[in-house]
Formats: C-alpha cells, sequence, structure tokens
C-alpha cells in the first residue's frame, strides 16, 4: 500500500510537468523501483541503501537515469531528506566543455549590434536580442513578423506559444509591432533561412573579435537567454517549460559551466542579523546546507551577515568573475563605481540600493 500511495502521488505530479511521454514513464519506472526497494518508507537511510546498490549495480554514466527522476522526487515530497542526500545523488562528469560565452561578451556583441542598428542596419540587434535574450531558435526567428508582436509579448506556432518581451531588445521590436513583413528578411522582403543567420553571427562575431572554439550561433547565444534564468534561479521545471526541454541535460551543463567558468556566478541577497548562532541552529535542524564564505553564512541565494562584519550594510551581492572588466561595464551603464586600489570587490549605489560586485575563486 505504501509503495502504490507514493507512486501514486507522483504520477499525478509528473503528469502535470510539460516534459515528453517517454521522459515521464522513464521517471515513473524509476521511481516505481525505488519505491518498491524501500517498500515505500522514504527517509535518509532507505535512500543512501538505494543510491549504494545503484552505485555498485552500474557505471557511472548509467547512475543518471536513475537519480535524476529520484532527484524529482526527494524535491517535491521529502525535502528534508534530499537535503541530507543530495551530494550522494550527484553524478561524476567532465568538466562541461559547452557552447557558451560570457555574460559580458554578450553585451560586447549587443552594444556592436546596436551600434550598427543606429546607423540603420537593425538586423543585427534583432537577432542577437531575439536569441540572446529572449531565447528563440533559428526557425522561430526566420518565421517573425511583426503581426506577431502585441503589446509586451511575441506569439509564435500561432499564437499557442507566448514570449515575454524585456529590455533593451523591446525598443527595437516595438518599431515592427503590427506591420506584415519579417523582422529579418531579403531585400525582396523574404524570409531568410537559418543559414543566413549563422553567416550574419560569423561576421559580427569577427567583428568585436569574439573567439570561441565554434563559430558563433544562435544556439550559442540561446544558452546566455538561459543562463539568465539559472541565475535567476526558478524552478527547474520553470526553465524547462520556458525554453521547451524535454530534460534536464542542457540545464544542468549550462548551470555547470556558470560554475566554472561563467564571469556571472551567482546573485545574493544580503540579510543583516545581529546574532549568527539562532540562524545556524535553525538551518542546521532543519539539515539545510550552509556554506561560509569570508564572514557570510550562505543558504540558497541569501548571504546571512553578523552586523557590524565586512559587506553588513550591501543590500545584493554579486560573485563574478574577471572583476576588472566588470567595474569598466558597470561604469559604462553610468554608474560611479566605489573601489580601493587591489581590492576583490567594489561598491556602488542603485538608487538607494547599495550593491558590490566581489570576485572570489571558489564558492
Amino acid at each position: 500500500m505504501k509503495v502504490k500511495y507514493e507512486l501514486d502521488k507522483f504520477i499525478e505530479y509528473i503528469e502535470k510537468q510539460n516534459i515528453s511521454e517517454s521522459t515521464k514513464r522513464n521517471y515513473m519506472t524509476m521511481v516505481e523501483s525505488f519505491l518498491e526497494f524501500v517498500e515505500g518508507n522514504v527517509n535518509t537511510d532507505s535512500v543512501k541503501k538505494w543510491l549504494k546498490k545503484i552505485k555498485e549495480s552500474y557505471k557511472p554514466t548509467a547512475w543518471r537515469q536513475y537519480f535524476v527522476p529520484l532527484r524529482s522526487f526527494l524535491q517535491r515530497f521529502y525535502p528534508l531528506v534530499y537535503s541530507e542526500v543530495v551530494e550522494d545523488l550527484k553524478v561524476p562528469y567532465k568538466k562541461a566543455e559547452y557552447e557558451m560565452i560570457n555574460y559580458l561578451d554578450f553585451w560586447k556583441l549587443y552594444k556592436e549590434a546596436e551600434k550598427m542598428a543606429k546607423k540603420g542596419n537593425e538586423k543585427y540587434v534583432l537577432l542577437v536580442g531575439l536569441a540572446g535574450l529572449l531565447g528563440l531558435k533559428s526557425g522561430e526567428i526566420v518565421k517573425l513578423k511583426g503581426t506577431d508582436i502585441k503589446g509586451n509579448e511575441i506569439y509564435l506556432e500561432n499564437g499557442n506559444f507566448v514570449v515575454e518581451i524585456v529590455p533593451p531588445i523591446d525598443k527595437w521590436l516595438k518599431k515592427y509591432e503590427g506591420k506584415d513583413e519579417y523582422l529579418i528578411s531579403t531585400s525582396e522582403g523574404l524570409p531568410v533561412k537559418p543559414s543566413y543567420l549563422a553567416l550574419m553571427l560569423r561576421g559580427l562575431q569577427k567583428k568585436v573579435d569574439l573567439r570561441l572554439k565554434k563559430p558563433l550561433s544562435v544556439e550559442i547565444l540561446r544558452n546566455v537567454a538561459v543562463a539568465r534564468q539559472v541565475i535567476a534561479q526558478p524552478s527547474l521545471p520553470y526553465v524547462m517549460d520556458l525554453f521547451k526541454y524535454s530534460s534536464t541535460k542542457t540545464i544542468e551543463d549550462i548551470a555547470r559551466y556558470i560554475s566554472e567558468s561563467g564571469d556571472l556566478r551567482t546573485i545574493l541577497s544580503i540579510e543583516v542579523v545581529d546574532n549568527l548562532n539562532p540562524v545556524l541552529e535553525f538551518f542546521n535542524k532543519l539539515s539545510i546546507p550552509v556554506r561560509k564564505v569570508g564572514s557570510a553564512y550562505i543558504v540558497s541565494r541569501t548571504a546571512y551577515i553578523k552586523r557590524g562584519e565586512k559587506f553588513s550594510r550591501l543590500n545584493t551581492l554579486f560573485l563574478v568573475r574577471n572583476l576588472d572588466k566588470w567595474q569598466e561595464f558597470i561604469e559604462n551603464l553610468g554608474y560611479e563605481v566605489k573601489r580601493r586600489n587591489k581590492e576583490n570587490f567594489f561598491i556602488f549605489l542603485v538608487g538607494k540600493l547599495r550593491v558590490a560586485f566581489l570576485e572570489l575563486d571558489e564558492i
């Protein structure tokens, strides 16, 4: 009875997720095998016994197909158990060699494309914005017309899929709203082929001297759009639904890239407390992982700092690589940065919000 009860709960949950039928079946099968092994008794010990069995029975290359469905089940129904086994659920992997560009490199591309647009050639800024900010695919971009733009939204697939328009591409897209013409077209007004977009991006890549292992593509730019959402840390199903992914692999690869090579690693809100002990004791009682970085204790995307300690007057903290380039970028946006010689951080005001960018080797 316990097995059936637990499995029925998971089936009801997974049926509502925007993933392929084959993925759903795989998730159900794997979770069912887990529940039968533990006889429906889900706790830290039973999960660890199951993981031990899988690791002893299969090669690491096969672990993912067992671990990902179990991770989904535990996160949804047993979050405290999940917090205790999250390290055990990690699958060994080679360092990600993913087709990505850094955040600052993307804005270098966008800035160059916008320069061209101001001189009358808007194709490039539309392409970079549609792919890198909105996450559109090549096939969607070449079919896009002004009539698909309505207010702050783009309607794709005959209105079956809606994409929200965000700054700064909004001002360029607004010019085409309601017009019965392709946003990127030939001189005769006909739609271009996806291969034409690839040629455009190669030309733009050379113009800004961006060196990549592979030619710049719409897919590489689209990964930037996915990375923006990963940094914001909504739920995994939300990101999958937003970009129409049927599995978690691409999103996980992008998250690894951000961790290993990304120039924008994470964004933390600052919570200042007079006494850290009750806070740390609370998280320890829940077995929620706490990371100590300098004088801060980090849980999820919040840094808890004792009043009077370094950074305790901040509201938001960006953890980055390439601090000098970030400083140049922020100053070009018009903000006055304060940074002492050889410091690994700088601070500035956004209205009354105190923001810092901090460069760290590990987190």
